[in-house]
């Protein structure tokens, strides 16, 4: 389904269970609709720019936003950065903060890196890039937990990646083939965003077998949900 809000047609939804909303759009595609200078469409590989407040057809993001944004030093970090917090705007605005202005919505981090809305910090959210591709997250009941996660399917990783991200018994569980891989992937690392610790958290005290999830030799009680979107998965982790 693709969301028309405001004429957005290119933020794309999906819902995985009731009351958890998942958006999903190309990077280009917000670019477009939102920066005024059409250079920033092709972010690879190039350094860093200076992005002022009238760079943006809207006011989007806040001075200090900016100055995040001028602090990377890479473009696509810069680009990355953008449209993730972007969306993440617009889908807490059109939910919950209707009448605040988008620049007024901002994100801040917990000591493990997981994001919250400064302003209404119970907001469960959660996203995340890949490639071209950005998505973000949302569950309209405040007591829940979510973390999502994507991933552009590419060759099958070699075995130092699967080492590493995965243990012994997931290798042997996995099938031979990429997309498995890949979804497997994006299912323990929004796992991980899920449990609020990210990379923080050991590869390998989080086991993916069969869409059920295992941590420290315990098996976890959470939803799965995964698809695949042309070239990409998309894997999300609930309550």
């Amino acid at each position: 389904m693709t969301l028309t809000f405001q004429n957005k047609s290119f933020i794309n939804t999906l819902t995985s269970k009731p009351g958890i909303i998942i958006w999903y759009s190309r990077i280009p595609d917000i670019l477009r609709s939102i920066v005024s200078n059409s250079k920033y469409h092709h972010i690879r590989p190039q350094a860093n720019e200076i992005f002022k407040k009238e760079d943006f057809i809207c006011p989007v993001f806040s001075k200090e936003e900016i100055n995040t944004i001028n602090g990377f030093k890479a473009l696509k970090k810069q680009i990355e950065w953008i449209s993730g917090r972007y969306l993440i705007k617009q889908m807490v605005q059109h939910i919950f903060l209707k009448t605040t202005p988008l620049d007024h919505i901002t994100l801040s981090y917990l000591d493990q890196g997981a994001p919250y809305v400064t302003n209404c910090p119970d907001i469960p959210i959660s996203l995340s890039h890949s490639n071209d591709y950005t998505t973000v997250a949302c569950c309209k009941n405040k007591h829940q937990t979510i973390g999502i996660d994507i991933e552009k399917i590419t060759k099958k990783p070699d075995i130092f990646f699967l080492k590493t991200a995965f243990t012994q018994n997931e290798i042997l569980n996995l099938k031979d083939n990429a997309a498995h891989i890949f979804k497997n992937w994006t299912i323990k690392e929004a796992y991980l965003k899920y449990i609020k610790k990210g990379f923080n958290e050991s590869l390998h005290k989080v086991e993916v077998i069969n869409n059920e999830i295992v941590h420290n030799q315990k098996k976890i009680n959470v939803d799965v949900y995964s698809t695949f979107l042309n070239e990409y998965v998309l894997s999300l982790i609930s309550d």
